[in-house]
């Protein structure tokens, strides 16, 4: 899928991620407005931005 579609279910409630970031970045949500990001260690932290090359990317995918 790509970024549009993916932000539409972040702002529903789900998690996504990109094919791209296996093993790097487990998944992002959106929790009170924020966007966040959980690593594979199970630490989150704040990403306010995305790069370029993931709002162009179509590898979004729906975390189950």
């Amino acid at each position: 899928m790509n970024f549009s579609e993916a932000l539409k279910l972040m702002k529903m409630g789900s998690k996504v991620s990109r094919e791209a970031w296996r093993g790097t970045i487990s998944f992002i949500c959106i929790d009170n407005g924020e966007v966040w990001i959980r690593l594979p260690d199970g630490k989150n932290r704040l990403k306010s931005t995305f790069k370029s090359n993931d709002i162009l990317a179509d590898d979004w995918w729906l975390v189950t």
